[in-house]
This record gives structure tokens, C-alpha cells and sequence, in this order.
């Protein structure tokens, strides 16, 4: 039998069965294999290179102890294939030392020099990863006190070093409802409507054309921000389970980058109200590329690194939050949907006594969906324990949350502002903090509040209300009026 590091996992586990316990063995992170779904599934993909990539493993003496096996268990002779090649180029590096080198580009780039002039050595540095190791090496620079801001500069690299090998492989094809298949769903139809925004724009050459396509072209960009909705069923279904699993640092990174497209969605409306072709074409051009960039990083990227690192019982909690999220186009129904799902209700289970009254549980959560707010309750560890599920929500929430550290369920521009609240409610100096902002057309009004009880500090009561409506009330209203 003939073995080299891109023999895929899945095979030599068909042909092998017993290896399964070996591999257990070299690495935690091969437990994931006793799951008969993926074994099924990620083995059928990975490579012995990848496998060694997510176990910390060094691929030549990984191959090397394969082969052993397989001559001890079962007496077949087994020849190495080429273990000397692309193995044994990264053998003098170890991950520590790829980590600091990582680290040192990410500085250099900080200090101004430009990504043309490191781009040979960033993929010298990472051809031999999986996109596993690259989410592992920025979490650890995060860690290290290295802004997201800077490690977004990296992501054009990453796209180029997961473009240039042709030998990356596919996800399988996975069952209808599955959240990655909804989500590849989704990316495929942004990416239908960006290449038609790009055919629209490619056909105005001048203003006289522009002022013809412009009604179009703002109905292309209204249709194509229906990906936003996609972006925060990411923040906020799988950014939790991967931070639960280690990798704080990569959903912080793309988070900027789900902020950078939303903030040329606004430029590109902002300009499309405007007679000026130039402006129109430069901000419409600047959005179409950046969701396509963002659809490549997903698939060839994220999807592959979540795949990898989340376990069935995760992918199910995934699912049983979705659709509190919504979706882009794409409504999976009840496909791939488990029973047992949480909800905020629970059954009667007698009075619970209240300050003024007593009431079964089940009536006090039908009281605060029925509010004309949404509230989110932090405890007092900083952690997410209730968001209230009203039938109209201002702000995108979901079960993925609860448990969550809050720093995290906001973007990384706005997380300073939310840790200084918290420091000032927890040492006394405050109980309140409001925002107003314009959203939408709509005027939405934030308040936080400090939940004491006696003195002693029990967390933070975030309530958000849209008064548009109570804002553009006038005179009075006296007598029941049912219109």
C-alpha cells in the first residue's frame, strides 16, 4: 500500500478500522472521529497533512507512526510517497516558531510596510496549515494584545493563500437544512446578485447611462442586503460555539469586516440617491467586491475551520437558534431541524411569589414578550442569561447567547464602550447609560440599567424601544379610538 500526507483520513479508516484507536491516541482532537457522522463526513475531506495540522502533529512522523500501525495490526507492507516534499520543507518549523513569524508580519504591517512586500513570505510561512491553524495562530496574537484591526489586514493574504492551492478540499455535501448548507445557499445567491450588480454597472459608461440604471441599480443593492441578515446569524449561531471551542480571535476579525459591508451598504445607497455617476460606480464596485472577498473567506475559510472544530450536538444548536435570526433567501423549513429545542417559557411549575403578587412562570414569560421593548439581562460574571423574545426585535438575538460573554455579542469598535458601563455599574459610580440613534428610518432609543437588589450588584439590564411612533405623537388623545 502506498501512504503520502495527502492520503485522506477517511480512506485509511475504511481500510484500517482499527486505527481509529491510534489516532485517538496521538491527539484529543481525533476524538471528534468516534462521532460516526464525522467520520463520515470530515474525515472523508481531510488529509494525513490536515489531521497533523489539527493535532499539533509534525505530518512526516505522523505518516511515519500510520504506517507502523498498519504493518503491526495487519502485515501489509506500506511505502511512503513522497514524504520528503512539501513535509519535509516545514519540518524545521515549529508551530511556535510559525506563530512568532505570523506575529512578526502582522507588526511589520503596523509599522506601514505594505502587503505586496510580504506576501511571499506569508505563504511560505502557511502553505502547509489548515485554516484551523491560521484561526489558532490569530487567536493567539489577540491574546497577545494584537488589535483585530490589525489581523484584518491579513485577511486579502488569506484569501490568496486558500485560492492559490489548487489541492484544497471541498466540504461534502451536506443535508438539506444543515446551517452550512444554508449559509452556502445563501453565499450562492450573493454571489448571483453582486455578478448582476456588476453586469448593470459594467453597461453605463456615462451620466446619460447611469441616470438609466440607477433605478436598477438601487434595487440590486436593496436585494443584496438581505446578506446582512446572513452576517448576523454568523455573530451570533456560530461566533458563540467558536468561542466556546478556543477561537475568540477569528470571529472577532470577521466581525470588523461584517461592519466594514455594512458600512458601504450605507455609502452605496447614500451615493445612489445622488445624480453623480463617479461616486455611484466607485462606492457600488467597493460593495460588490467586499461581499464576494467575504463569500470566499466564508467558504474557502470559516466553513472548513468550524467543520473541523464543532461537534453534531453544536451543529443542533446551531439549527434550534436560527430562526430567531432569519435568513438570506433561503428559509430551510423544518429540514435538519432537532426535536427538544430550548425555550424561554418552561411549563407551570407552581406561583413564583413576587415583590407585589405571585404568578406562574409561564405567565411571567408571556408578560415581558408582550412588552413594548426587548430587554437583554446580564449576570453579574458578564455573561448573557435572557434576552426577552418579542414578535418585532430591534436587534437580531438568538439562544447562541445564552451563556456568552457580552463583550462578545457586540462589534469590537463598540466592546470598550460596553466594558466601561459594566465597570462603572459594578464599582457603584453609575446606574444608567443611554443612546439614541437613527436606524432605518426608525429612532431607536438604548438604556442600561444596574440591577441591585439591596445594595448588592446582580447585572445589567439592557432595554431597547423603537419611538419613532410615541416621538411623532401630537396633541392628545382623550378617547378610545380603535383605527
Amino acid at each position: 500500500m502506498e501512504l503520502s500526507t495527502k492520503t485522506k483520513i477517511g480512506d485509511l479508516l475504511d481500510a484500517y478500522p482499527f486505527l481509529l484507536e491510534y489516532l485517538v491516541k496521538q491527539s484529543p482532537k481525533f476524538s471528534k472521529l468516534e462521532n460516526p457522522f464525522l467520520r463520515k463526513t470530515v474525515a472523508s475531506f481531510a488529509s494525513v497533512s490536515k489531521a497533523a495540522a489539527l493535532g499539533g502533529l509534525d505530518p512526516d512522523d505522523f505518516l511515519a507512526g500510520i504506517a507502523v500501525e498498519i504493518f503491526r495490526k495487519s502485515n501489509d507492507s506500506v511505502t511512503l510517497v513522497n514524504s520528503g516534499g512539501r513535509a519535509e520543507q516545514a519540518r524545521g518549523v515549529s508551530r511556535e516558531e510559525r506563530i512568532e513569524a505570523f506575529k512578526g508580519i502582522v507588526m511589520r504591517l503596523h509599522g506601514g510596510e505594505s502587503l505586496d512586500s510580504l506576501r511571499q513570505e506569508f505563504h511560505a510561512l502557511l502553505k502547509d496549515v489548515s485554516p484551523a491553524e491560521v484561526g489558532a495562530m490569530e487567536q493567539r496574537l489577540v491574546a497577545e494584545g494584537i488589535p483585530e484591526s490589525e489581523i484584518k489586514k491579513l485577511c486579502n493574504l488569506h484569501v490568496e493563500l486558500f485560492t492559490a492551492d489548487a489541492d484544497k478540499p471541498e466540504l461534502p455535501l451536506l443535508p438539506d437544512g444543515h446551517p452550512i448548507r444554508t449559509f452556502q445557499a445563501e453565499n450562492a445567491l450573493a454571489e448571483e446578485k453582486a455578478t448582476n450588480l456588476s453586469t448593470i454597472l459594467g453597461g453605463v459608461r456615462d451620466e446619460l447611462g447611469y441616470s438609466g440604471a440607477r433605478n436598477a441599480l438601487k434595487n440590486g443593492v436593496a436585494d443584496l442586503a438581505a446578506i446582512i441578515r446572513h452576517y448576523e446569524r454568523k455573530e451570533n449561531q456560530l461566533f458563540p460555539i467558536m468561542e466556546a471551542h478556543g477561537l475568540t480571535a477569528p470571529p472577532q476579525v470577521m466581525w470588523e469586516i461584517h461592519d466594514d459591508i455594512r458600512a458601504m451598504f450605507k455609502k452605496a445607497q447614500a451615493c445612489l440617491e445622488s445624480s453623480q455617476h463617479a461616486p455611484a460606480a466607485e462606492a457600488v464596485s467597493e460593495l460588490v467586491l467586499a461581499v464576494r472577498d467575504m463569500v470566499f473567506k466564508e467558504e474557502r475559510i470559516l466553513f472548513p475551520m468550524v467543520f473541523e472544530a464543532f461537534s453534531e450536538e453544536d451543529w443542533r444548536k446551531v439549527r434550534r437558534g436560527e430562526a430567531e435570526i432569519g435568513f438570506a433567501w433561503v428559509d430551510p423549513g423544518d429540514a435538519w431541524l432537532p426535536a427538544g429545542g430550548t425555550t424561554a417559557g418552561g411549563g407551570a411549575a407552581g406561583l413564583i411569589p413576587l415583590d407585589c403578587g405571585r404568578m406562574e412562570p409561564e405567565v411571567i414569560n408571556a408578560l415581558l414578550k408582550h412588552l413594548p421593548v426587548d430587554m437583554t439581562f446580564v449576570g453579574p460574571d458578564d455573561r448573557v442569561q435572557y434576552f426577552s423574545q418579542t414578535d418585532e426585535r430591534i436587534f437580531p438575538r438568538s439562544e447562541g447567547i445564552i451563556g456568552r460573554e457580552v463583550s462578545k455579542c457586540h462589534p469590537p469598535k463598540s466592546v470598550h464602550m460596553v466594558e466601561e458601563i459594566l465597570a462603572r455599574f459594578k464599582s457603584g459610580e453609575r446606574d444608567t447609560a443611554e443612546f439614541w440613534i437613527e436606524l432605518g428610518g426608525r429612532f431607536i432609543h438604548i438604556r442600561y440599567f444596574a440591577v441591585r437588589r439591596e445594595g448588592r450588584y446582580l447585572g445589567c439590564l439592557e432595554v431597547s424601544q423603537d419611538v419613532t411612533a410615541i416621538r411623532a405623537l401630537k396633541g392628545q388623545q382623550r378617547l378610545l379610538d380603535w383605527k
